[in-house]
């Protein structure tokens, strides 16, 4: 199956992609459920979340987003409205300024932590977590590939 990949060079292989949203999403959104302004609420929680994320180089137009792993990078798509596919590409971190990458579960909830080399750390979510754990399986072995000197081969996502 094919997968768009806007934005991506001609010789970029993307390795994973995962739908994920901004640390966070799910407590802002169940806490402001029955809220006034629950929507109002939410970005709140995602602005506060974006300004970590772009200060240190992780960027992102809004609070829901596909990451892909790539045998050069990582890549943040914005989400296009109707079917939440991957849009423009909003971001991006290379491979050589990754440190490591770690999932957690925390209920129904799975969490993709990204540390830099600058000792900065960037944390997302998914309520759907197979897909973001798959993204992070990629990231990881591509890491490994990195840190070993040869690129990665595997298929196409």
């Amino acid at each position: 199956m094919d997968f768009p990949r806007p934005g991506l060079e001609p010789d970029e292989r993307l390795l994973a992609r995962a739908p994920a949203s901004f640390r966070g999403a799910t407590a802002a959104s169940a806490r402001s459920t029955l809220a006034l302004s629950a929507a109002r609420k939410r970005m709140d929680a995602y602005f506060a979340w974006r300004e970590h994320a772009e200060r240190v180089g992780f960027t992102t137009t809004g609070p829901e987003m596909v990451l892909g792993v790539t045998n050069a990078r990582l890549v943040v798509w914005s989400t296009t409205f109707w079917l939440s596919r991957p849009g423009a590409i909003a971001g991006k971190v290379p491979l050589t300024d990754v440190a490591e990458v770690a999932t957690s579960r925390h209920g129904i909830v799975t969490g993709l932590a990204v540390a830099l080399k600058t000792g900065a750390v960037i944390e997302v979510e998914a309520m759907r977590g197979r897909r973001l754990r798959r993204l992070a399986d990629a990231l990881q072995a591509a890491l490994e590939d990195r840190d070993a000197g040869y690129p990665r081969v595997d298929e196409d996502v």
